[in-house]
C-alpha cells in the first residue's frame, strides 16, 4: 500500500485510460476538418468511410471512457474518499501540501480549471482558423475580396459552432470523464456557460459574414425567404436558429437565470431544442452528427441511468416534515435496502410530481454508515417567494414537525468532489444557516477516521457558523448539539455560534418553545469604546464557558465520580487529540464532567448578570433535575448509542459493487441498442436506390431541402427516441421490481413505521431538552474573525500556499463577502466556495 501512494495518481492506469478515451475524441474533433475538406473523404448520405472513422476515433472513445468512468464511480470513490480522509490522522512530520492542480487562483478558479479554459479557447481557434487558412485564397479568387473573405468568416464560424455544439452538452454531465481525473461539476458548469457565450458570439459572426456576402452579391432576398425550396428554406431555418441561441444566451445572464430560474430552466430546454433543430436543417447533412452523437450519446445516459438506480432504491414516498419557526424542511427518503454509498459533499436531485416536473438538487446531509437505509435532507424556505418550488414544498409538508408522506421521484446520487482539502494542516469553515448540510457528513466522516486511527489528530478544524433565529440551530436534528457536546467531537473540533436575529414573535409560545427557551449567550462586542473594557471580561468569560461546556457530558460511576475540563485550544494552539488515548477514541467512550462551580471559580469577575447568572442557571437546571440512577440514560450514553463507523465498517465495497452492475447493465443497453439502430438507419435508402438524391437545376446543382432533411434527420431522431423509450422503460420496470419486492417482504410497501421514528427521533432530538447551546448573540463579523486568523499566524505567507483551506457556504452574496475578506488579509490559503445559487 505504500508503495501505491507514491506512484502519482493521474499516471495510475485507470487515469491514463480515461485520459486517453477523452483526448482522442478532441484530438479527431480538431483535425476533422482536414479529414473532411482537405483529404476530402468520402461522405455521401448512406452508411460508408466517414462512418468508420468517426465510429473508431470519437464514439467508441467516448462510451469506453464513460463506462470506466462509471466503474471508478463505484469501485473507485471509497478509494480515493479514504485515501484522502487519512490524510487528517497522517503524522505531522510527513510534508503534504495540496497539490498545484488544485489550488485556487484567479477568481476563486483552480490551476485545473483554467488549464482546460486555455484548451478550450486554443481549441477553438483552430477550429476558425483552419478553414480561414485553406479556403480563404479560392474564395477570394471566386467571389473578390469583400465577398470572398466575408463569405470564407461565414463558412468558418459557422463550422466552429457546429464543433463548439459537440461539447457543449458534455460539459453539463453529472457522471464524466472529466470528474474522473479530477474536474468538479462545479468547475466545468461556468465552462459550460462561457462556451455558450462563444456559441452566441459565433453564431453572429457566421451571420454577419454571410450577410455581407449576399448583400455583395445581390442574392440577400432571394437567398433567405420561404418560397425556395432549396437555398432559401434553409436559411431561414438558420435565422430561427440565430433567434433561438440569443434569446439562450439572453436567459442565460445571471441576474436573469437567478431571478427567474424554473422560467430560465424551462426556456433554456426549449429553445436548445429549436436550436439544434434549426441548425440542422440549415445545414442538413448528416456530417452533423459526427459531431453531436457522441455526446448526445452521454446525455442521453446521464440523464436516464441515475433515474434508474433510483427508482430501484429508493422507496416513492418520501418523510416530509417543516419546521415554520426555523423555516426548515427535513426530507428523508428510505430504502429496503442499503443504498448506493454516498461520500461527503454529494447531492440528490429531487422531483415532486404535485408540484412540478423540475428536479432540483440538493446536498446530503446524513452519514450514509450511520443508516445505510436512508439520506436526509434540509431544504431552506426563508425569503422564497411564494410561488417559489420550496414554499410549495413547504405548504405540502404541513406545520410543527409533523411528518407527513409526500410522493417524491430521485435523480442521483452524484458526487464529484475532489477531498485534496483534507491535506491541509488547517481548515476553517464559515457557514450561514442550510449551508452547514454541506458539511454535517464530513464532519462525521472525519470524526470516524480519528476514533478508527491509532494515529493522533494532525488537522485544526474551525467551524464557524451564523443562523438567524436560535430556533434555526435546533432544525437540523442534534447535530449541533452533539458537535458541541461529544468529546469525540469537541476534543479537535472548534465551534462557533452566531444567531443574528430575534426569534419569531410566536416562537416562544409554539412547539418549540421548551427548546429554546435556556440557551446560553455569549454576549457579542460592544461597539462603544467606553465599555471595552467590560467587553472584554465578558469575552475572558464566555470563551471559559463555552470551552468548559464544549465537552460536558454528564456520566454515572457506580463506583467513584470524577471532574475533569477536556483539554482545549485556541486558534494557534495544538490539538488536544494528540493527548488522547487511542483506544479511548476508537471505542468513542470518552467521559468528562465538569463541575460549574471551577469554573465560576475560574472565571473572572464581570459587572452586570451575564456569565455568572449563565452558570447559576446552568446549576439550577443541574440541580433541579432528580438525582440520576446508575441505569437512567445520559447524553453520553445516547452518543454512544449512535457510534460514528467508517465506510469499510458498514461493508461499503459489496453494496457497492451489488449497484455498480446494474448501473453498468442500464448503461451499456441504453448505449448500444439506440447505436445501432442509429447505424442501421444510416444504411436505409430513404429517397430511393441509388447513392444521390435528386437534385433540381435552380442555381447549379442543389440538393432539394426535403432530400437533405430526410437523410440528416431520420437517422439522429431514431437514435434519440429509442434511447428515450429505452431509458423510460428502464425507470418504470426498476420501480415495478422495486414495489413487487416490497409487496413480497410484507403486506404493503416497507415504509418505517412513524411510531418507531418518533421513538427515535425523540432519542435522537431529546438532548436539546438542556436547551444549553452556546452561541453568541449578534451579527457574525467576517473580517475580524478572519484577522484573528491571521494575527494567531494561522496561514503565513512564509510557510507556503496549501497549509490552510477556507471554505465559504451559504447564499451566493455571504460567499462573496467571505471570499472578498479572504483576499484581502495578508495571509495564504486556498479559498472554496460552497453555494447554492443556480
Amino acid at each position: 500500500m505504500a508503495i501505491a501512494f507514491k506512484v502519482p495518481r493521474l499516471m495510475s492506469p485507470f487515469y491514463v485510460f480515461i485520459i486517453i478515451c477523452t483526448l482522442i475524441p478532441i484530438a479527431y474533433s480538431a483535425g476533422d476538418y482536414w479529414f473532411t475538406w482537405k483529404l476530402k473523404i468520402k461522405a455521401n448520405y448512406f452508411y460508408g468511410e466517414r462512418d468508420y472513422y468517426v465510429l473508431g476515433a470519437c464514439i467508441a472513445p467516448s462510451v469506453l471512457g464513460h463506462i470506466a468512468t462509471i466503474w471508478g464511480h463505484y469501485y473507485r470513490a471509497e478509494r480515493e474518499f479514504q485515501h484522502s480522509i487519512a490524510k487528517v490522522t497522517t503524522p505531522a512530520s510527513v510534508n503534504q501540501k495540496i497539490s498545484l492542480w488544485e489550488r485556487h487562483i484567479w477568481w476563486g478558479y483552480t490551476v485545473k480549471y483554467w488549464i482546460m479554459v486555455a484548451f478550450t479557447v486554443l481549441l477553438n481557434v483552430a477550429w476558425f482558423v483552419t478553414p480561414m487558412v485553406t479556403g480563404t485564397s479560392a474564395m477570394i479568387e471566386r467571389f473578390g475580396n469583400l465577398g470572398g473573405i466575408s463569405r470564407m468568416v461565414g463558412n468558418a464560424s459557422g463550422y466552429t459552432v457546429v464543433a463548439c455544439c459537440g461539447m457543449i452538452l458534455f460539459l453539463v454531465l453529472r457522471r464524466s470523464m472529466l470528474h474522473a481525473i479530477g474536474f468538479t461539476y462545479s468547475e466545468i458548469v461556468p465552462l459550460h456557460r462561457w462556451l455558450g457565450a462563444a456559441i452566441v458570439g459565433w453564431s453572429t459572426i457566421h451571420t454577419a459574414g454571410y450577410m455581407i456576402f449576399l448583400g455583395s452579391e445581390g442574392r440577400l432576398q432571394s437567398d433567405i425567404n420561404f418560397y425556395d425550396k432549396s437555398r432559401g428554406t434553409l436559411n431561414m431555418m438558420g435565422v430561427f436558429a440565430y433567434g433561438a441561441v440569443c434569446l439562450l444566451g439572453l436567459g442565460a445572464i445571471p441576474q436573469i437565470r437567478r431571478r427567474c430560474y424554473l422560467l430560465f430552466l424551462s426556456t433554456h430546454r426549449f429553445f436548445t431544442a429549436v436550436f439544434f433543430i434549426g441548425m440542422i436543417t440549415h445545414f442538413p447533412n448528416p456530417m452533423l452528427w459526427y459531431y453531436l452523437l457522441p455526446t448526445i450519446i452521454l446525455f442521453l445516459v446521464d440523464r436516464f441511468v441515475p433515474k434508474v438506480m433510483q427508482a430501484r432504491t429508493v422507496l416513492p414516498e418520501a418523510t416530509c416534515s417543516f419546521n415554520s419557526d426555523a423555516d426548515i424542511i427535513r426530507m428523508t427518503f428510505t430504502s429496503p435496502e442499503p443504498m448506493k454509498p454516498y461520500y461527503p459533499g454529494d447531492y440528490i436531485s429531487v422531483q415532486i410530481p404535485k408540484i412540478g416536473t423540475v428536479y432540483h438538487p440538493f446536498t446530503i446531509a446524513s452519514y450514509w454508515p450511520e443508516d445505510p437505509y436512508s439520506m436526509t435532507l434540509y431544504i431552506r424556505t426563508f425569503e422564497d417567494s411564494k410561488l417559489s418550488w420550496t414554499c410549495n414544498l413547504a405548504k405540502l409538508c404541513g406545520n410543527d414537525d409533523k411528518r407527513i408522506r409526500v410522493r417524491a421521484n430521485v435523480d442521483g446520487v452524484f458526487g464529484d468532489r475532489r477531498h485534496d482539502y483534507l491535506k491541509s494542516e488547517t481548515m476553517i469553515i464559515f457557514v450561514a444557516g442550510a449551508a452547514i448540510t454541506t458539511f454535517m457528513s464530513l464532519i462525521k466522516a472525519i470524526a470516524a477516521q480519528i476514533a478508527a486511527s491509532d494515529e493522533p489528530l494532525r488537522m485544526q478544524l474551525h467551524l464557524i457558523c451564523t443562523f438567524r433565529t436560535r430556533s434555526e440551530l435546533h432544525a437540523y436534528g442534534s447535530f449541533l448539539h452533539q458537535i458541541t457536546r461529544d468529546p469525540r467531537f469537541t476534543s479537535w473540533l472548534h465551534v462557533e455560534i452566531f444567531v443574528s436575529r430575534p426569534d419569531k414573535p410566536q416562537t416562544l409560545l409554539g412547539a418549540h418553545a421548551h427548546v429554546v427557551k435556556n440557551d446560553i449567550q455569549v454576549p457579542s462586542k460592544s461597539l462603544r469604546n467606553e465599555k471595552k473594557k467590560r467587553f472584554m471580561s465578558f469575552k475572558r468569560t464566555g470563551t471559559m464557558l463555552k470551552r468548559a461546556l464544549s465537552g460536558r457530558t454528564i456520566v454515572v460511576d457506580n463506583e467513584k465520580s470524577t471532574a475533569t475540563t477536556p483539554a482545549t485550544s485556541d486558534v494557534a494552539g495544538e490539538t488536544a487529540a494528540n493527548s488522547e488515548d487511542s483506544s479511548l477514541r476508537r471505542s468513542g467512550s470518552v467521559h468528562t464532567v465538569v463541575d460549574l462551580e471551577d469554573i465560576a471559580e475560574e472565571a473572572p469577575e464581570s459587572s452586570g448578570s451575564s456569565s455568572s447568572d449563565v452558570i447559576t442557571k446552568e446549576k439550577t437546571a443541574l440541580a433541579a433535575k432528580e438525582p440520576l440512577s446508575a441505569n437512567a440514560p445520559t447524553r453520553a450514553m445516547t452518543y454512544n448509542d449512535q457510534p460514528l463507523p467508517t465506510f469499510q465498517a458498514s461493508n461499503s465495497t459489496s453494496v457497492a459493487t451489488k449497484w455498480a452492475k446494474l448501473d453498468l447493465l442500464v448503461t451499456c443497453t441504453i448505449v448500444f441498442i439506440p447505436l445501432a439502430a442509429w447505424c442501421v438507419a444510416r444504411t436505409v435508402s430513404w429517397e430511393g436506390p441509388d447513392n444521390w438524391c435528386p437534385t433540381t437545376k435552380l442555381r447549379g446543382t442543389i440538393i432539394s431541402a426535403k432530400c437533405r432533411w430526410t437523410y440528416a434527420l431520420i437517422p439522429g431522431v431514431i437514435q434519440i427516441i429509442i434511447a428515450s423509450i429505452a431509458g423510460y422503460f428502464a425507470v418504470w420496470l426498476a420501480r415495478t421490481v422495486l414495489l413487487r419486492r416490497g409487496r413480497d417482504v410484507e403486506t404493503g410497501l416497507p415504509y418505517p413505521d412513524f411510531e418507531t421514528e418518533d421513538e427515535r427521533l425523540a432519542i435522537e432530538d431529546g438532548n436539546w431538552d438542556e436547551g444549553d447551546v452556546v452561541y453568541t448573540k449578534g451579527r457574525l463579523d467576517v473580517k475580524k474573525a478572519i484577522q484573528g486568523f491571521v494575527d494567531a499566524g494561522v496561514g503565513k505567507k512564509e510557510n507556503g500556499h496549501g497549509l490552510v483551506s477556507v471554505f465559504g457556504g451559504g447564499p451566493d452574496g455571504f460567499v462573496a463577502m467571505i471570499e472578498k475578506h479572504t483576499n484581502a488579509a495578508n495571509w495564504s490559503v486556498d479559498f472554496h466556495r460552497e453555494t447554492w445559487a443556480p
